[in-house]
């Protein structure tokens, strides 16, 4: 088997035809039904709406519905794009009393093989490897999952100076992410060709001119957002929504202070984990929390936002760890010699680190020199004249106060 290295793509692209309405339908009279711009024809039909409009070979088309122009929700249908003109049916649409419509393009993300490792299967590369693709989703893990055949022409000179060609073929079993990334790839013979298909949530593969495609839904908002405070952090936990967990790339969390002039916190959580931390809190402030999902299809509508409130700042940091220090300049006859501390920021207690204190001691016993840092940089330089010996310690602040001193660190003489 043949592992490669994962790595997130952009999402697909997701191309809005009509960011107005495509119809406006009453529930008495179709009158009130308005011709959209461009190619896009709406019709209605009966109790039916058609929307006729041309297509491309690789887009796949998904009216999405809304009752406000505000939220649209996806039809769990669509169309295969081929390059004619198609036509959608909305069904039932004078059911409601009012509704507004558009449609989407997805652009499909392409199921293949690196070269590279196309050419680890099949040991040879003349002017490239052509593939041909058939994939589908796998019954076990859920992952997209397909064959995908692998040819090269080779050709050279033979006996008695005639030229002729070789062709080399192999086929592999492939394993992708939801965005496309190949997990595994698996030299085999004489597989069995997937048809294609979709899964429990609508995520889509389409077998076509030799060639798989992917699409997967933009996800619906998430919920059960909970936000518990630990110190100066949220552990934010969530549910994901009507949205295959393999396809979600990245989560974003947001924390918004409500009346407060805090700066806003987000963190993204990368993969389908359902927790994340967002770190700073200030102390006795409001927080709206928030989550996204993102798959290759886009990025949800944020969660139902919830508050939480902070506790006061009670704990001060504890001591900097790694405390350590350097000459930068080397002059033991002159005033130009520079020490430069270093140190790594402890845990901040129950709200932010806001600065540190850096105490320096010098052997020739004329006292301490101190120098206050934001806590933006975890370094001090302090320009000496020469001493032998130093003495280092770093101190840490928060709302609650000031922490431990650190352990020292000893700097040698020049």
């Amino acid at each position: 088997m043949i592992t490669v290295q994962r790595k997130i793509l952009p999402t697909a692209r997701v191309v809005v035809l009509l960011v107005a309405a495509l119809a406006l339908i009453d529930s008495f009279a179709f009158a009130a039904v308005a011709a959209p711009p461009g190619a896009i024809v709406a019709t209605p039909s009966g109790r039916d709406l058609n929307l006729s409009f041309n297509t491309d070979s690789l887009s796949f088309y998904r009216a999405q519905v809304s009752s406000d122009l505000r939220q649209w929700t996806d039809n769990p249908w669509g169309i295969l794009g081929d390059g004619t003109l198609k036509t959608m049916t909305i069904t039932n649409v004078a059911a409601g009393a009012r509704g507004f419509y558009r449609l989407l393009v997805e652009t499909p993300t392409q199921l293949r093989l690196p070269q590279s490792t196309a050419f680890a299967i099949l040991g040879h590369s003349c002017g490239g490897i052509q593939e041909t693709v058939s994939a589908g989703f796998d019954v076990t893990s859920g992952y997209p999952s397909g064959v995908v055949s692998l040819s090269t022409r080779c050709g050279g000179s033979g006996r008695g100076g005639g030229y002729h060609t070789t062709t080399h073929t192999a086929t592999a079993v492939v394993v992708w992410d939801f965005a496309g990334n190949v997990i595994s790839a698996t030299p085999m013979i004489d597989a069995v060709n997937p048809t294609g298909g979709s899964d429990a949530f609508g995520d889509l593969i389409y077998n076509a001119n030799h060639e798989a495609h992917l699409i997967v839904p933009i996800p619906p908002a998430p919920g059960g957002v909970s936000a518990v405070q630990i110190n100066d952090q949220f552990q934010v936990s969530w549910t994901p929504n009507a949205v295959n967990p393999l396809a979600i790339l990245s989560s974003v969390l947001t924390a918004t202070p409500v009346h407060s002039p805090a700066s806003i916190l987000t963190t993204t959580v990368i993969g389908s984990a359902t927790t994340g931390t967002v770190s700073s809190l200030q102390p006795q402030t409001t927080y709206e929390v928030t989550v996204v999902n993102t798959t290759l299809g886009g990025s949800s509508r944020a969660s139902t936002p919830i508050r939480v409130t902070t506790s006061a700042a009670t704990i001060a940091p504890s001591a900097p760890t790694d405390v350590a220090a350097t000459w930068a300049n080397q002059d033991p006859s002159g005033t130009t010699d520079t020490l430069v501390a270093t140190w790594q920021a402890p845990d901040a207690g129950n709200s932010p680190i806001d600065q540190y204190l850096v105490i320096i001691t010098g052997s020739d016993g004329a006292g301490a020199f101190t120098q206050t840092v934001s806590v933006t940089t975890l370094t001090a330089s302090f320009s000496l004249d020469y001493v032998p010996n130093w003495s280092v310690k770093v101190q840490a602040h928060n709302a609650a106060g000031w922490g431990p001193v650190s352990s020292a660190f000893h700097l040698g003489g020049l």
